[in-house]
């Protein structure tokens, strides 16, 4: 150990550029993993037992809040809930001179129904329930959103929508009656939820429509014969529907972004290679320096297998450095101290646990690969040979 760590501190300066070299390509690694995750958040958090209800060509087309009976009324509908996006931008309130606009996901519901099919929102105080339901203009504001922009239940919020105007073009006020959590780590706790009558008696065009409806089920494994009878309902009708689970549902915004699954990874293990390949030069680098001491040491007694422990054990310890540094700060940032880099966007930020064991993995990978060739040739040369090229 005295011998690894005097080897490690020979050129302290190269042994320190190569552990920060490590560790910024496994925190980068963690980083896109992270951000693959933030991504693919919406299709983990899906229930099997809800079904979602849209408009047949595209989400751009709405479909009328009347279709909400005829769905209700199909074998094995549990519940339907109808949802528009409203798509609006918050001026928060300690705004000073820049007059900044902040964005987080809004939604017109009928709010009884919808707590009663997503489970995963909990509004703990009883009291505030109730003022949200009585109160047409009242909203509830997930706790993550509440804390980012100093939301607190009491106030009054007014929103620009970028889609919805009322006549006048007068901007939507809402009273904060709730503030949300959930029992999930992976649910969205930055929506805004309000009451669809408030909503659609207000807006000045689209009176009648809704962009989907959030259904439950009493049983989910017969998701495809209700879905396969909603959709027959409503076959040749002006507003034809297509009815999927709402795991496929968020699918499709995951696939908007096309392949960003190929794309991320590529980037990940071009970084992966670099780092292999500095971590290499390192140590060829620093076996080339020890050619003596390996000669000395081979001289005095100590064996060929001594000496290759020895170079391996260096790259390894390197690697692991790195490891720590990198992937634990990640770890820490993301997981623990919870930072977003871009919270308006992603509603969760977090490194998946297989993120960690992947750096890992490539932390043990670079440590053997960039050690083995140095530590091969270490072992197999003549103390001989290693005095004599000093």
């Amino acid at each position: 150990m005295n011998l690894l760590l005097k080897s490690l501190l020979r050129k302290p300066l190269r042994t320190l550029l190569t552990v920060v070299s490590i560790a910024l390509a496994l925190f980068l690694y963690c980083f896109l993993e992270s951000v693959l995750y933030a991504f693919n958040v919406g299709v983990s958090m899906s229930s099997a037992s809800r079904l979602v209800v849209q408009h047949k060509e595209s989400l751009a087309f709405t479909i009328p809040i009347a279709y909400r009976s005829n769905i209700e009324q199909c074998e094995g509908v549990s519940g339907v809930a109808p949802m528009v996006w409203f798509g609006g931008l918050y001026t928060p309130k300690d705004t000073q001179g820049d007059a900044r606009e902040e964005f987080f996901a809004q939604f017109a519901v009928e709010l009884k129904d919808y707590l009663d099919i997503v489970p995963e929102v909990i509004i703990a105080d009883q009291d505030e329930l109730r003022a949200l339901l009585n109160d047409q203009a009242g909203c509830v504001v997930g706790d993550k959103t509440a804390e980012r922009l100093h939301i607190k239940v009491g106030d009054r919020i007014v929103l620009r929508s970028t889609i919805w105007n009322q006549p006048g073009n007068k901007p939507w006020a809402f009273n904060v009656r709730a503030i949300y959590t959930s029992n999930s780590p992976t649910f969205d706790r930055t929506m805004m939820l309000f009451h669809y009558k408030y909503f659609d008696e207000g807006r000045e065009f689209g009176k009648g429509q809704v962009g989907i409806f959030l259904m439950s089920m009493d049983d989910p494994a017969r998701f495809q014969d209700i879905a396969t009878s909603i959709d027959r309902r409503f076959a040749n009708s002006p507003f034809e529907t297509k009815t999927v689970t709402e795991k496929a549902f968020n699918m499709q915004f995951v696939a908007m972004m096309g392949n960003l699954q190929l794309l991320l990874r590529s980037i990940g293990s071009a970084i992966v290679l670099t780092m292999l390949l500095v971590a290499a030069n390192t140590m060829m680098m620093s076996a080339r320096d020890q050619t003596r001491e390996m000669g000395i040491l081979k001289s005095i007694g100590f064996t060929d297998g001594y000496v290759f422990r020895l170079l391996i054990g260096e790259s390894m310890v390197i690697a692991g450095l790195g490891f720590v540094l990198g992937a634990g700060g990640a770890f820490g940032m993301f997981n623990v101290a919870e930072v977003n880099p871009k919270p308006d966007f992603f509603p969760i930020f977090h490194m998946p646990p297989a993120s960690l064991l992947g750096a890992l993995g490539i932390a043990v990978l670079t440590g053997v690969m960039s050690g083995i060739v140095p530590a091969v040739v270490g072992m197999r040369m003549k103390a001989t040979e290693a005095l004599r090229s000093v």
